[in-house]
């Protein structure tokens, strides 16, 4: 009975073994049974169903068409789940979590060609495909203009242009890059989930990763979850490493460092500081390039001592945790003094990455963060041997009048 199928019943009375769905789709029910299939068909090990002429050309319509539509764009996406998939292998290695499985559903109060993208059912971004079209992005290189549609590519904000396919070798011989709609989606998807990282990694999430390392350290895991780190606390400071773009792979030093320090200090930001000093060759991989001989490098600018004592004066450590409460008017000329000693590293086209003093690395990236999207933030004692530092920039702010009247601060919060 195909009607059953919206019920979803037979999920559950499956109990996790392989589904097969074979049905006769009536007419009036069988575009909301198709969407229901396509957001299902993780679970389903195949599906085959009869369907009506006039529901398969709404399937298969071409871009302009009358039977064209949200489940035309719907069938299109949710069938290249190869692309997904590989999205998902692709962030596992790369962060060491594990994405969520995506649910694609149709949304009626929007253009076809528009989509949404929720984590928690809240609106996280959105963006825009042509089935029919490739986008062609210029990354400053073109050297001639393209007829098509003229938008931005969503996940980095590029100028870009929807075009016909048959312009693919033209636009390239322009020194175009040109990428096909599914690619575009999930470029977008894949780097949402980077910013994401760390509210999509939920507390069943941690459960399954330290289950997994049961099976290389055993003892390890025995030792210190969670006997000495709770699983909560261990969440906490794994998402405080996703939220600044580092990697969780590596858990079995995160849990050695938590384990050997988790006495002298409960306070999460703390822990946090001795994991990433832990971690400190992976994050300078993460940051660094080959020069001519091969041998890694980073660009960074460093911090004024001066400044960085301006900093600490508004820096509350107490037992309760790690409080920073800098003048927005400060917070301000930071921000702007950072941009102007890393403008050499833009326009080389590289990440502006700051090195400071471990003491005011945190509240510093939490200083800048609002300012300059994607800012890196790296304490002295993440640097190791093997890496050459080159410094473009010192980060200095002109002396603050010794007469002038105290700035008022800015309300507390958190550091991290």
């Amino acid at each position: 009975d195909a009607r059953g199928i919206a019920g979803r019943a037979w999920i559950r009375e499956a109990d996790g073994r392989p589904v097969r769905r074979i049905a006769n789709l009536p007419y009036s029910v069988a575009t909301p049974l198709l969407r229901t299939l396509l957001d299902l068909r993780d679970v389903l090990a195949d599906w085959s169903v009869m369907i009506q002429s006039e529901v398969a050309e709404r399937l298969v319509a071409a871009t302009g068409d009358r039977a064209y539509g949200s489940l035309t764009v719907l069938h299109r996406l949710a069938t290249d789940v190869d692309r997904i998939a590989r999205v998902r292998q692709d962030l596992a290695v790369e962060l060491g979590m594990v994405m969520p499985p995506v649910r694609i559903r149709d949304n009626m109060n929007i253009p076809p060609e528009h989509y949404r993208v929720k984590i928690r059912g809240a609106v996280v971004d959105e963006g825009e495909v042509q089935p029919e079209l490739m986008m062609a992005m210029d990354s400053g290189l073109a050297s001639g203009q393209l007829e098509g549609i003229r938008r931005k590519e969503p996940a980095f904000g590029l100028d870009a242009i929807w075009i016909d396919p048959g312009l693919r070798h033209r636009a390239e011989s322009l020194n175009y890059t040109v990428v096909a709609p599914t690619s575009v989606m999930a470029t977008h998807l894949a780097e949402l989930v980077r910013r994401h990282a760390d509210e999509l990694l939920t507390r069943e999430e941690v459960g399954n990763l330290v289950e997994q390392l049961k099976t290389s350290a055993p003892k390890l895991v025995e030792e210190v979850v969670p006997a000495l780190v709770k699983p909560g606390e261990l969440q906490k400071v794994m998402q405080s490493l996703l939220r600044e773009g580092v990697p969780i792979r590596d858990l079995e030093t995160i849990l050695e460092t938590l384990g050997d320090w988790i006495g002298h200090t409960r306070d999460t930001d703390v822990l946090v500081e001795y994991v990433r000093n832990a971690l400190r060759r992976s994050i300078c991989t993460m940051h660094a390039e080959l020069d001519e001989s091969g041998r890694p490098r980073i660009h960074v600018v460093t911090m004024d001592p001066d400044v960085e004592d301006r900093i600490n004066a508004h820096i509350d450590r107490g037992a309760g945790g790690t409080t920073v409460s800098v003048p927005p008017r400060l917070a301000g000329d930071i921000a702007r003094a950072v941009a102007d000693a890393a403008r050499p590293l833009a326009e080389a086209g590289r990440a502006t990455i700051v090195v400071s003093s471990p003491t005011v690395r945190a509240p510093l990236r939490q200083i800048l963060q609002p300012h300059l999207a994607g800012v890196v933030v790296l304490g002295y004692n993440e640097l190791v041997d093997g890496f050459d530092v080159q410094s473009v920039g010192l980060v200095q702010l002109p002396s603050a009048p010794a007469a002038a009247a105290p700035e008022r601060s800015a309300t507390p919060v958190p550091a991290g």
